[in-house]
């Protein structure tokens, strides 16, 4: 038997599909996140959103958003969405 989930995680070119936050890469600058997070998760589409943008409701499961300050660093937990 094999797992069907994660055949198609890998297809998604998903490396960590349980993975769905980085709480560790608050405080990092958005280049630095979306390094490590496309490292943990190949094929993640990253949006930078300056921290007090309007952002579409929708739930993409290859999104992740960035939210940063002025000086670029993320300041909520990057997730899927």
């Amino acid at each position: 038997m094999f797992d069907l989930a994660g055949t198609y995680n890998q297809l998604l070119g998903r490396n960590n599909p349980t993975k769905t936050s980085w709480p560790e890469l608050v405080g990092v600058t958005a280049v630095e996140a979306e390094k490590k997070i496309k490292e943990e998760m190949s094929g993640a589409e990253i949006q930078v959103v300056p921290a007090d943008s309007f952002v579409t409701a929708d739930y993409r499961t290859a999104r992740v958003r960035l939210y940063v300050d002025e000086s670029n660093k993320v300041i909520r937990t990057p997730g899927i969405g």
